[in-house]
């Protein structure tokens, strides 16, 4: 028989899809996780040196 005529169905490769999407997401999830603390760690050595630019123009310093 011709495999191009077979009439039956092809086998399923949803186990497969699905496993791709978790992965992925897990992956999506993991990045969103590092850039959400990145932005974290970003913000407070902004607030740090902000705080260390004020100390420095009260005391009448332009140098750290």
């Amino acid at each position: 028989m011709i495999p191009l005529l077979q009439t039956g169905l092809p086998p399923s490769n949803l186990s497969f899809l699905i496993a791709a999407f978790v992965v992925t997401g897990v992956a999506f999830l993991g990045y969103l996780f590092y850039i959400f603390r990145r932005r974290q760690d970003a913000r407070a050595e902004i607030t740090r040196l902000r705080a260390a630019s004020e100390r420095n123009e009260s005391a009448g310093r332009d140098e750290p």
